[in-house]
């Protein structure tokens, strides 16, 4: 199980960078992201419709993917208009960079996920039969959509970020970062777990492998600083800054996976699905990143070169 885990996760990971690169030649459009984030967000939503159906909620289905595809192309929305408009809305502060261009660019996904809530509450007003059912559907579908479509959309517009490599150097950072604290909360919990960290959520988490995962995400990242600064000569954090990174994202990626957690045993379920071997579904893939994303988002705005 920790070998399959640890071959597949290295393969996303190395697949997910050769992605990213290749995507630079169509900057800012980045298909090929785009295309990935339909796939990635698309699976997850009919994993999560899956598994909360075995809840008093019940999403709807249609609402909830189509939700989670429409705040994936709102948070294309600025990056295309930008290029059609002559206005300096995107990106462009006096005729210089905007530092708060990424903050105004998550409005669109923002007015997207409103105009899903409002249209959740007319579809199901519309399919309504009996007492009971159409509020949980709502609150449900509602849920999902924030869940994955909100909390993702920090993480795909980390893609837009100004510098070198555009956004490559921040999504590394937190790729790096929360999948090196899953590999260690795993690793080190398997080996040397001996004290439950919150068995009413996840049984089989430890708080030796959550100081595990601390580690190794710290470590990851000041890793990647070395890569960034003397392999590709590009502007990164400094070292102090890097292991910030690495502390706060790392704890938040756990959590994230905590949560997921939470949500699995609420639907007595181990995983998602297993459509990735060693990992269980899409959205286990993907659980620590939602969390972890927000917070690598407000810390890059923060603290990045």
């Amino acid at each position: 199980m920790l070998s399959t885990r640890l071959v597949f996760g290295f393969s996303m990971v190395g697949a997910l960078l050769l992605v990213l690169c290749l995507d630079e030649w169509f900057a800012p459009w980045f298909p090929v992201w785009f295309v990935l984030a339909l796939i990635v967000m698309g699976s997850a939503s009919l994993e999560l419709v899956a598994l909360l159906g075995e809840t008093t909620i019940k999403p709807s289905g249609n609402t909830v993917f189509a939700g989670v595809i429409t705040l994936v192309f709102a948070n294309w929305a600025p990056h295309v208009t930008s290029h059609f408009l002559s206005t300096a809305a995107h990106g462009e502060f006096l005729g210089g960079y905007d530092p708060l261009g990424p903050v105004n660019d998550l409005g669109w996904p923002l007015l997207a996920f409103v105009a899903v809530v409002m249209g959740a509450f007319v579809v199901q007003s519309l399919q309504r039969q009996k007492p009971g059912e159409t509020i949980a559907k709502i609150a449900g579908s509602i849920f999902a959509v924030a869940y994955l479509g909100l909390l993702g959309s920090f993480m795909i517009q980390l893609r837009w970020f100004h510098g070198a490599y555009h956004g490559i150097l921040p999504l590394a950072f937190l790729v790096a970062t929360s999948k090196g604290a899953d590999t260690g909360a795993y690793t080190v919990g398997r080996i040397a777990g001996r004290h439950k960290l919150w068995p009413r959520i996840s049984p089989n988490k430890t708080i030796e492998g959550a100081f595990g995962g601390l580690l190794f995400g710290v470590g990851a990242a000041l890793i990647t600083a070395v890569v960034a600064r003397y392999l590709l000569h590009a502007p990164t954090l400094g070292w102090t800054a890097a292991a910030g990174f690495g502390v706060i994202v790392s704890s938040a990626a756990q959590f994230g996976d905590l949560m997921e957690s939470m949500i699995k045993r609420e639907c007595a379920r181990k995983d998602a699905s297993a459509a990735v071997p060693g990992f269980g579904g899409v959205l286990d893939v993907i659980d620590s990143l939602l969390f972890a994303a927000p917070v690598a988002f407000a810390y890059w705005l923060a603290f990045g070169p």
